[in-house]
């Protein structure tokens, strides 16, 4: 609403300073027309500090606009900076993307994929843990579009169901000019192994691209990606862990 009190503000504002400092100048310019003989109806020195009294009160008034207008601003920026904050110290700098995907884990890698390690992961199965805000996340994109042949899943009815629904987020840096492919999520009483595999786009030819070659991992460029991901049970007290056994960190713990 601070847009509404500079509205208001900036017109008044100037309105009352051309009243206070040129009061003659206004009467003409603005009320002369309304008149037969604007000389003869020109209101007198007395009217004019009448004026000049009212436009100050007016002044005083647009001022408090302004302060209104620049606290509402105030009160939106921390906020907005306080979330980036967030963002940054639980999955790091750049803000990531996020996948806005449905779509059903494998139990096994494929060969022709490439395994991306994985940064940490977050359970999000707790109402009181849901991390709403990555729904203000951009979505996943490759040079710019979303519709992306052999991109994993398919779109949801409702993005809100994405985190409703999952029970962990996975967090990876992946090669810039390929997307993810498979998730892949082996469950046991004890532990919960997940992996995710990037690949290129499907070829609009048909053919089989070589991802090994195209998807490289540990360059310097790469996207800061975060997947949802829906298990058959919340992880619990299970322990996460890379498909070779490699314990997982959690995002926003320590070491």
């Amino acid at each position: 609403m601070g847009w509404v009190w500079w509205f208001l503000a900036v017109p008044l504002g100037v309105a009352a300073v051309w009243a206070i400092f040129a009061p003659r100048n206004q009467w003409r310019s603005l009320f002369s027309w309304s008149v037969a003989n604007a000389h003869s109806s020109e209101p007198g020195g007395a009217a004019y500090a009448y004026r000049q009294i009212i436009a100050t009160v007016a002044l005083v008034l647009a001022l408090v606009m302004v302060a209104f207008a620049m606290v509402g601003t105030a009160a939106r920026e921390p906020q907005n900076s306080q979330h980036v904050g967030d963002i940054e110290s639980m999955w790091g700098a750049p803000t990531p993307l996020f996948v806005y995907r449905t779509f059903q884990t494998a139990t096994e890698p494929a060969g022709t994929l490439v395994d991306v390690p994985i940064e940490s992961y977050l359970p999000v199965n707790d109402e009181e843990r849901a991390p709403l805000y990555l729904l203000d996340l951009e979505p996943f994109s490759r040079l710019g579009t979303t519709n992306i042949p052999g991109y994993i899943g398919s779109e949801p009815a409702e993005t809100d169901s994405i985190i409703s629904r999952a029970d962990v987020v996975i967090h990876v840096r992946g090669p810039l000019l390929c997307v993810p492919r498979r998730v892949v999520a082996i469950e046991t009483p004890e532990r919960v192994q997940l992996s995710v595999q990037y690949g290129l786009p499907n070829p609009s030819d048909g053919s089989k691209p070589d991802n090994v070659a195209a998807c490289p991992t540990g360059e310097d460029l790469t996207g800061s990606v975060l997947i949802p991901v829906r298990l058959n049970d919340p992880i619990g007290e299970r322990s996460v862990e890379a498909l070779d056994g490699t314990l997982l960190a959690m995002a926003g713990s320590e070491g």
